[in-house]
């Protein structure tokens, strides 16, 4: 008994800084609020994708990104809760179409890894897809 007794403040100790697993399996270091539910725990921005992600979930997109969502038709929906919707019409052969729905907070980007391809024909229907991003910039799975 004595033997628990000593030994239990250092492993209380020592679990103090572990990380725990929230219900929905992602981890959040103990402690942290900054922590966001359903992210992948990496930074979009530090993600291959990220130099070839365009920002379609805000108001006006630019040339580039409109030349991104080529074979798309993008059709934006607010929801009663505070969400959006957001839908990528595939208007060429080869394309599927895609749906998002985005929290209050997050944003969506288009990745579009090989832009060069759009211009004349799709080369590879395969690089072109949606990543959505929390507030605080981690990749949402």
């Amino acid at each position: 008994m004595k033997k628990i007794l000593i030994i239990l403040p250092f492993v209380l100790l020592l679990t103090a800084g572990c990380q725990a697993v929230n219900n929905n399996g992602t981890a959040s270091t103990v402690g942290n609020n900054a922590a966001t539910t359903n992210s992948t725990g990496q930074k979009f921005s530090d993600s291959a994708d990220f130099a070839n992600a365009y920002l379609i979930s805000s108001g006006t997109l630019s040339s580039t990104t409109q030349q991104a969502l080529t074979g798309f038709q993008l059709n934006k929906e607010p929801l009663p809760d505070g969400s959006l919707q957001i839908n990528l019409k595939a208007t060429e052969s080869g394309y599927q179409d895609q749906q998002y729905t985005l929290k209050p907070g997050q944003q969506l980007y288009f990745v579009d890894r090989f832009l060069g391809d759009d211009v004349s024909s799709e080369g590879n229907q395969r690089d072109d897809y949606g990543v959505i991003v929390d507030s605080q910039g981690y990749i949402v799975k």
